[in-house]
């Protein structure tokens, strides 16, 4: 079975890359970093024993990704999983972004993953049961004064990845979305945070693990599901004085 893993040099998408190579995965991994890819690709070659192909490109360009991905050559057996372990955030998301670092966040977060789908669907809405998997945030909750244009894209996928769901239920392709809360990663060390970091690994376990059931939108981990049912509760009055 050939999986193909978009942000998969780091973070969740490392620790998703390794634990589909555990039930021998062929993989096919992207990322920005050359380095990174090269490095992992080469670790999960001599751990797991598992063919591995890696493309460099950034998802801020939904067109260059999608030209790196059509010069590879036809996968054996075709690509029958997609993961979507990307996303970045800026520490100035405050509604002020210029437009052009506004569109790179919309990209990276949304219109690159919708681009790889579509490219990708109609072949595998043919070649049996498969699996689409995305990846939001606890940010998409509910808007607030920080990661503007960040929240904005995550909510937006996660109606992307409802109406997908939808599109795909008379199919045998799989459709899961997860909203993660925080995540122990370089993008929250030395932050004050409310509620406990969960480990890439843990998160990437646990996909891997639910990856046969019809199960839509879960969070990881659980608690955030009740949390972010009484953030959207919160009166206007009340919401808008918090801060974090």
């Amino acid at each position: 079975m050939t999986t193909l893993i978009v942000g998969a040099s780091a973070g969740v998408g490392r620790a998703l890359a390794r634990a589909l190579a555990t039930r021998e995965h062929r993989l096919i991994l992207v990322a920005r970093s050359r380095r990174d890819l090269e490095a992992e690709a080469a670790h999960l070659r001599l751990s797991f024993g598992v063919a591995v192909k890696w493309i460099a490109s950034d998802a801020a360009s939904p067109q260059d990704l999608l030209q790196a991905l059509a010069a590879l050559p036809n996968a054996d057996p075709p690509i029958r999983n997609l993961f979507f372990p990307l996303g970045i955030a800026r520490a100035d998301d405050d509604g002020l972004l210029p437009p052009a670092d506004a569109a790179a966040l919309l990209n990276v977060n949304l219109a690159s993953v919708m681009a790889v789908v579509s490219t990708y669907l109609p072949a595998m809405l043919t070649a049996g049961p498969g699996n689409i998997v995305g990846f939001g945030s606890i940010a998409a909750i509910r808007g607030r004064r920080a990661n503007v244009v960040y929240a904005a894209a995550k909510r937006g996928l996660e109606s992307y990845f409802e109406s997908l769901r939808h599109r795909t239920a008379e199919s045998s392709i799989r459709v899961q979305f997860y909203r993660l809360g925080y995540v122990d990663t370089q993008q929250n060390i030395g932050k004050k945070l409310l509620l406990p970091k969960a480990s890439p690994q843990w998160i990437a376990d646990q996909v891997v693990r639910n990856l046969d059931r019809d199960s839509g939108l879960r969070h990881l981990p659980r608690f955030w599901g009740p949390v972010g049912a009484l953030l959207r509760r919160l009166p206007w009055t009340i919401y808008r004085e918090l801060d974090f």
